[in-house]
């Protein structure tokens, strides 16, 4: 008889329990199973603040799923979809090319993942505390920050290597704290330039209280030793941005930093969002005995599912000691459809909760029971301990505690060459991104929002906005190329996000790539200001003109960006300008569209599959066309439109009443500057032959 297979999504607690269950009660000959996740090892949360504090090593708290879970077959592939319909998951072979596998039975139990975009910069200047690599990288940072520290001759900047910024005080923001505390505090000795009193550690939390998880007195006995060894509270604080220079708050403040950890903010798995199936809250319903709701061989376990707790009939808590008894009775569960039993419902009583806080100190509540300080230290080092998978695990990471206890911790790092990379960065409106006169470090490029060029006639002088780029746009190139200090500063207009280049990868592909290295050459020449100079009564007579007299009234017809495209084509057709603009629901500027945009949206139709091509003319604008178009305010001078449109090479540009508040009020034409330019140019001529008459 040919054994079923059984299919588990996932790679943490409850998937490895859920297999761990099963193989010992199903033998190979009556099931196969297949457990596919990315990583090929488990990693036990907990220790993830041990790693990032360097009191163990990343691999004793990462187990290889093989070696765990003997007579399971463990792959790596992704799994890009599951159809319950037909009972098969879609997977890339590693190839790019898409497999489909049949399964009797499926486990999805593929838990949740970082989503630090729910605060603005975020994704890019901070580090996020979920899996392993996370750890060791913030380790490597919290050291290259402190070699950053011992080489700097600036107290501000040193200050500022030296100060990290955790966000959230739940279990994991209160242990990596702790665990960047003592390691950056008891590491002092070692460096000349800096003492324990110049480290700032700093945790941000929402609430009144931390560690909301616990007994308010284990939370308040928590909050008092952290503060004690060093850790400053910001409580009932939110952060509402993170720059390159720290966080902002929603009391406008600025905690600066030079490392920022986010531990709050989740999101489900795509893989769980694709799934058609009842959810709450973005999490899989089941009925009680875990199965999907109106599924009879789809299970869902752990963080990416919805389960009730018969225990007391509320949904089960997204935490390591319920996904491992949720995967056990599940494959129990299991087990008993196989044998045509009755399902038993999930039911589980916490046992308790454990948290380290750092220096030999902890709080825990366990069976009823409330301890803290050194005993629960102990206490909290004891139970995770042999909770770990295997022996071979208990056995490292005792090691490494012990070593912890009797030698300083590990200061080695990778040094990594940021000039060799490509990073992301994020700025506020307002923020300065590069300065006059600073050596050149980046090649940018803007993925979102518009930034100003500013330039200063004369050292001390207050700088002027020269010109405006937005998304698409690059700046930068001119001081890589010649290597020299930057000659223009650029400022955030609204909230920008850059993609940069180190100084030393743009060489090389400059140097490497003509195409690339040409764009580059016209840019420089364009933004040399040449033509300026050149032109003097030129630059004069923009540099008095009104912006306001200038400007073409708003079109007829306005769009919406969720006009469809038929209608938009009908619209473009029967302008007489050729220039449309395209509003949001709140009646500011979202996008623009004339005809050359049409090329733009020809091609991406053509990449569609022909049987979509017949949907397209219903399609809405927004599906087409790029947001974040570049603009003016009405503030603006006519200098510094006409800049912006040669730099970007086009004939026309939408205006705006101010900044803030980007409501269109008219557009300017390359015609009617040309024409004001002429007329200004005829009176003195004019005036001269009347009086000479």
């Amino acid at each position: 008889m040919k054994p079923i297979r059984v299919v588990i999504v996932g790679g943490g607690f409850a998937a490895v329990q859920f297999a761990k269950t099963l193989r010992s009660r199903l033998r190979a000959s009556e099931c196969e199973i297949l457990l596919f996740n990315r990583e090929n090892h488990m990693v036990f949360h907990p220790l993830l603040a041990d790693v990032a504090g360097a009191s163990i090593n990343g691999d004793a708290a990462a187990t290889p799923l093989r070696q765990m879970l003997p007579g399971v077959g463990c792959r790596t592939e992704r799994v890009q979809r599951i159809d319950l319909s037909s009972s098969e998951i879609e997977f890339d072979d590693g190839s790019g090319a898409l497999q489909r596998l049949h399964y009797d039975h499926v486990a999805i139990a593929c838990g949740a993942e970082s989503n630090l975009g729910i605060i603005p910069g975020m994704t890019e200047h901070a580090f996020a505390f979920k899996v392993m690599s996370d750890a060791i990288d913030l380790r490597q940072h919290i050291v290259r920050q402190m070699e950053q520290a011992e080489a700097s001759g600036d107290a501000d900047r040193r200050r500022w290597h030296l100060s990290f910024i955790v966000v959230g005080a739940g279990f994991s923001g209160v242990e990596v704290a702790g665990e960047i505390n003592e390691l950056v505090r008891s590491s002092t000795r070692f460096y000349r330039n800096f003492k324990k009193e110049d480290v700032v550690v700093t945790l941000v939390h929402s609430q009144d209280h931390i560690l909301p998880e616990v007994a308010p007195t284990l939370g308040e006995f928590a909050r008092r030793k952290m503060e004690k060894a060093g850790i400053s509270m910001l409580l009932n604080t939110r952060a509402v941005a993170a720059t390159h220079e720290g966080i902002e708050l929603n009391n406008g403040k600025m905690v600066t930093g030079a490392t920022v950890v986010c531990t709050i903010g989740t999101s489900i798995s795509p893989l769980v969002q694709q799934l058609d199936v009842p959810k709450e809250r973005g999490r899989i319903r089941t009925a009680p005995e875990m199965r999907i709701e109106d599924q009879t061989n789809a299970w869902a376990i752990g963080d990416c599912a919805l389960i009730i707790n018969a225990f007391d009939n509320k949904p089960s808590a997204p935490t390591g000691q319920f996904a491992e008894r949720q995967g056990r009775q599940a494959a129990l569960n299991l087990v008993r459809v196989l044998n045509g039993e009755p399902t038993k419902p999930f039911r589980f009583k916490a046992l308790g909760q454990l948290c380290s806080i750092g220096g030999y100190s902890a709080v825990a509540e366990m069976f009823g029971m409330r301890v803290s300080g050194f005993l629960a230290w102990v206490l909290w080092r004891g139970v995770y301990l042999f909770k770990l998978p295997t022996w071979s695990r208990r056995i490292k990471v005792a090691l490494d505690w012990a070593w912890d206890v009797l030698f300083p911790r590990d200061l080695s790092f990778l040094n990594t060459d940021s000039a060799q990379q490509v990073n992301h960065a994020y700025y506020r409106p307002g923020d300065f991104i590069q300065r006059q006169g600073e050596p050149a470090r980046f090649f940018s490029v803007i993925e979102e929002g518009e930034v100003e060029i500013l330039k200063a006639a004369e050292p001390n002088t207050e700088p002027k906005i020269v010109a405006v780029l937005g998304k698409g746009d690059f700046f930068g190139e001119a001081a890589l190329l010649g290597n020299r200090p930057h000659e223009t500063s650029i400022r955030a207009r609204t909230a920008v996000r850059l993609r940069q280049a180190g100084s030393a990868l743009f060489s090389q592909i400059a140097g490497t790539f003509a195409p690339f290295r040409e764009l580059l050459s016209e840019a420089v020449i364009r933004r040399s200001g040449d033509l300026w100079n050149r032109l003097p009564l030129t630059k004069s007579i923009l540099e008095r003109e009104p912006l306001a007299s200038l400007l073409d009234p708003l079109p007829a017809e306005l769009l919406r960006k969720d006009t469809s495209l038929a209608d938009a084509i009908r619209a473009l057709k029967e302008s007489s300008s050729g220039e449309l603009l395209i509003l949001d629901e709140t009646q500011r500027l979202w996008g623009t569209l004339d005809r050359n945009d049409l090329d733009q949206i020809v091609a991406r139709i053509a990449v569609l599959p022909t049987d979509q091509h017949g949907d397209t003319t219903r399609s809405k604008l927004s599906e087409f066309l790029a947001v974040n178009p570049v603009y003016v305010a009405l503030d603006d001078s006519t200098l510094v439109a006409v800049a912006t449109m040669l730099d970007r090479g086009i004939s026309w540009l939408p205006v705006v009443q101010s900044k803030d508040n980007p409501r269109p009020v008219g557009f300017l034409r390359r015609e009617n500057i040309l024409d004001r330019m002429i007329e200004r140019i005829e009176q003195p001529q004019a005036q001269h032959a009347r009086s000479a008459s």
